[in-house]
Parts: structure tokens; sequence; C-alpha cells
């Protein structure tokens, strides 16, 4: 069994794969299988991977027989996970720090009171221009005052203890934001914290959302945040936060 599993959803992402893929194998850290649910694409994602399979990579490949969505193929591919430690690569990330991996499981080793370690990342677009920098609180007391007001975490930066997301049930059942729930679901059961250490390329779509999406998004923000009153500090400003949020999607 390999120390991480590196969990990988995709749908039609197969220009950004490679780049994807070759910064998994560039990591100084070694102890790790990859697991890839590619939801049905229907581009060249599955020849791609199978090229890297050839190269002997400890790679788990499912192909749904038909799209089924990110969080019921996120959690698909956590049931394949045998890791005792997950990490996330998004299909069209990169990671860019060659040490995450090492640094992120020294970190959980040493530290059994941690459920969660995430870091930093560069913003790009679709072409690779940087756009900006991200990072979040570090601390486990600052993030915990800011996760209500706004997720403290990157999908593709963290690292979780497997166990404990199998026993809050994973990815919730969302449309938008089954990260950030889980986050918050795994947050119950440890200390969080984040690496002032940038890990990531984080691509950013620019073309935006519809204003049915961003009312979507910010519906779910609401409900998500719903579920945690009383749970983490400053609900009632999140709420607020969370209404002005849907008001400004309808604007």
């Amino acid at each position: 069994m390999s120390k991480v599993s590196i969990l990988m959803t995709t749908y039609n992402r197969a220009e950004f794969l490679p780049k994807a893929i070759d910064s998994i194998i560039f990591q100084t850290f070694k102890d790790w299988e990859f697991v890839i649910v590619d939801d049905c694409s229907t581009d060249n994602t599955e020849e791609i991977i199978k090229e890297y399979i050839k190269l002997g990579l400890p790679i788990k490949y499912v192909r749904n027989e038909e799209n089924i969505g990110v969080i019921k193929s996120r959690n698909l591919a956590l049931s394949l996970c045998s890791g005792e430690y997950i990490t996330v690569l998004d299909s069209d990330d990169e990671w860019i720090d060659k040490e995450k991996l090492q640094k992120q499981v020294e970190f959980l080793d040493k530290n059994s009171d941690y459920v969660l370690y995430g870091g930093g990342a560069i913003i790009v677009n679709e072409e690779g221009e940087e756009k900006g920098k991200i990072k979040y609180a570090q601390t486990d007391e600052e993030i915990r005052k800011k996760i209500l007001l706004s997720n403290q975490f990157i999908h593709s930066c963290v690292m979780y203890r497997r166990k404990v997301a199998d026993q809050v049930g994973g990815y919730g059942n969302y449309g938008v934001g089954e990260d950030y729930d889980l986050f918050l679901k795994m947050g119950l059961q440890g200390k969080l914290t984040n690496s002032s250490d940038i890990f990531i390329k984080y691509c950013r779509q620019s073309s935006g959302l519809t204003w049915k999406n961003r009312l979507y998004s910010a519906k779910n923000h609401l409900q998500i945040i719903r579920n945690y009153k009383n749970k983490y500090p400053n609900y009632c400003l999140a709420l607020v936060k969370a209404y002005l949020r849907i008001i400004l999607a309808v604007l």
C-alpha cells in the first residue's frame, strides 16, 4: 500500500493533463499511487492516460461508462484510494513545488492532531498567464475564524487523512462546493492548517460564470454554511455575506 493516494477526476481536459501528470512525476516524494476517474470524456483523455500507464506508473484508471458528474466521480475515486493520506490534483492544475508531497507527509506524520494541510497557489488562466496569487489563513485558530466567511483551502493544494474523510462520508452531495463541505466536516474531527508556500498553479476559467451559475453557486454556499451553525465562529456574519452573494448574483 502506498503512503499517499493522489486523487484526480477529469472530464475533457486532455490539453491540460500532461502538465498535471508530469508535475506528479517530478515530485521528490515517490511513495504514491495515482487514482484517476475519467467521467466519460469525449476527447483523447483516455489515450493520454494510457500512454502514462505504459511507462509503468502506479496508476489506477477508471473510465465511467456515462457522465455521472464531479461529486459521484470524486467519491468513486476516494473509494479506490488505499493510501494513509489523500492529496488532490484537479486535471487543469499543476504542482509547481517539487517538495509539496514531502512537506505535507512529514507534517502530518509528526502532527497526528491535524487532519488537513493546504497551501498557496498562483492563479493562471487557460493560456497559463499569471493573474495573481492566493494565500489563506495558516493557523488552525485563524482558519476557524474565517472558514465560514470564505473557503480557506484550494482543492489541488490539500492533503488529508483518508480514514477521517471516510468517517465523515467523503464529498457532500452539492452541485458546487463539495470540497468546501468536506473541509468543514474534517475540521470538526481535528486541526486544519495551510503552508505559507506556493504549491500549485491553479487554473481559473477566464470565461466566467453565467448569472444562473453564479446564483446556483451562491445558493449552494448558503446551504453549506447553514449546516455548520454553532460549529464554527462568525456564523451570523457568514450568513449575511452568503445572502449578499445571492443578491449580487441576481443583479
